[in-house]
């Protein structure tokens, strides 16, 4: 590096900082004004300000500002580049060689606050350039070893290993936010009383419960204020599929022991709801049309389909309207007018539901089972026994084969008790009902549509027969928009009693 010269030129300002995960943007204007004030004191013009705002120039992501100023420089539009320090403009070493090969080509002028002028016209300047750019590789690799063990540190003792706040903890990532963490458990109790993702999120926002404030990536690639957002399915099943909730360590995908924070939920709580999440049978909703208490659940009854039935507005009533009907997903068999099969079917839930032996039909008997807590230590020294066996086999004390047949059989015992843990906690659709009283007639209504659903589901094999011909007694022509004919709708009771 040399002092610099007092030549006028024309002369572009690169800023750059790796995280501004506050979205301040206070690094990057301070670069531009320091930049600006060297660039004054060399009588220099700043013809253009180039700004990478938490960027980081090793991680070999695109920076989309760099790549327009050595277009702009390429160009032939400036003379040269001002930056605080060589490491905004690289962080490897092939990026620097890049930005080295422009230089020598153009005859750019390059300076930096901190180190002076890049002088590439002679065998010297080149080496110490070529030397920088080694050393800042190299400092940003050790930098991102540090990183790495201290997390393998964190990881190692179950602590908090940074990154974004956790809805329901504090900014340290083990302080319980009660106000936050009683709407993750009131969420999963949702989801076990057979209520959908949709639906809780809609429950959150009557209640004004919103995201933690996150700064999201924008159109141009840099991030903007912070702020919170509405609970969207995805958004709230990721969050409630977390272990940290049930106080449990996760590395690369996998439980790993138990963490240093507290647990929002009772594990066998957390593993029941994952199981629910999970479950492939699980419907989804990804739009906006309405969903029939029955789509996807009725089955067709011609013989040899069997497919379930989806309900759209094609059917057509008396006079040719248009009418929202069940139709065989095939559409080549039986369809239904929706709304009075969805009412018959209702009324029988309800009657079904009313009685008063329904509590002792419905529910499940209590039977005796291993104790949660048992059920949660087996599973943490399952845990244990697998960090045992890797520990083993580099330690050289077990064979490869050793170690692979002890994890598997390990891992096998494991997923049998989180199982129990998940099938011992999991509640029953019918369990938070008022069963046996006529309190679940007026209650209905209230339901959402996915409890209504899951309530059917819980209760019955609904089939829709293929209709006999003929009108049923009562019809009138230009008079009865519609008929039923219950007959035609057969009834498997999952409950028998």
């Amino acid at each position: 590096m040399t002092e610099p010269t007092s030549t006028s030129r024309r002369m572009v300002v690169y800023c750059r900082i790796s995280d501004d995960r506050e979205g301040r943007q206070n690094g990057t204007e301070r670069q531009e004004r320091q930049c600006r004030d060297l660039a004054a004191r060399n009588g220099d013009d700043v013809v253009a300000v180039f700004t990478d705002d938490d960027r980081s120039a090793y991680s070999g992501k695109p920076r989309p500002d760099y790549n327009k100023m050595l277009a702009f420089l390429r160009d032939g539009h400036a003379d040269g580049a001002y930056a605080l320090a060589p490491t905004r403009f690289y962080r490897r070493l092939d990026d620097g060689l890049e930005f080295f090969k422009l230089v020598a080509e153009k005859s750019l002028e390059v300076q930096t606050v901190k180190q002076g002028r890049y002088d590439l016209s002679t065998a010297d300047g080149r080496r110490d350039a070529l030397r920088a750019a080694v050393d800042a590789q190299h400092e940003a690799e050790q930098i991102g070893e540090r990183v790495r063990d201290a997390k393998a540190d964190n990881l190692a003792r179950g602590e908090y290993r940074g990154g974004p706040r956790p809805f329901g903890y504090e900014s340290d990532g083990v302080t319980v936010r009660e106000g936050e963490a009683q709407h993750v458990r009131a969420a999963m109790d949702a989801i076990l009383a057979g209520d959908s993702l949709r639906s809780v999120c809609r429950s959150l926002a009557d209640k004004g419960v919103r995201t933690v404030a996150r700064r999201y990536k924008q159109p141009d690639g840099t991030r903007g204020e912070p702020e919170s957002r509405e609970w969207k399915p995805e958004e709230l099943r990721k969050m409630l599929l977390r272990p940290r909730n049930a106080g449990l360590m996760e590395h690369k995908g996998e439980i790993v022991g138990m963490a240093a924070w507290p647990a929002l939920v009772p594990e066998d709580r957390w593993r029941a709801c994952k199981a629910v999440l999970e479950h492939p049978e699980r419907r989804t909703t990804t739009g906006n049309a309405r969903v029939w208490l029955g789509s996807g659940l009725y089955r067709c009854g011609t013989p040899g389909c069997g497919e379930t039935m989806r309900c759209s507005t094609s059917g057509r009533g008396s006079g040719h309207e248009h009418l929202p009907s069940y139709r065989c997903r095939t559409g080549k068999h039986v369809t239904r007018v929706a709304t009075p099969l969805d009412e018959h079917i209702a009324n029988l839930v309800l009657v079904r539901l009313s009685r008063p032996d329904a509590a002792s039909v419905l529910l499940p008997p209590v039977r005796p089972t291993e104790k949660l807590e048992d059920l949660a230590a087996t599973a943490n020294a399952l845990r244990g026994k697998l960090d045992g066996y890797t520990q083993d086999y580099d330690a050289d004390l077990i064979t490869r084969q050793q170690m692979l047949d002890g994890t598997a059989l390990t891992r096998k015992r494991l997923e049998k008790v989180e199982a129990q843990m998940a099938a011992q906690a999991q509640s029953n659709v019918l369990a938070g009902l008022p069963l046996g009283t006529a309190k679940v007639v007026d209650e209905w209504p209230g339901y959402h549509l996915d409890k209504q659903r899951a309530i059917v589901d819980a209760l019955m094999t609904v089939t829709v027969l293929p209709a006999p011909r003929g009108r049923p007694a009562g019809f009138q022509p230009g008079v009865t928009k519609t008929y039923f004919n219950p007959a035609a709708v057969r009834v498997d009771w999952k409950h028998p009693g």
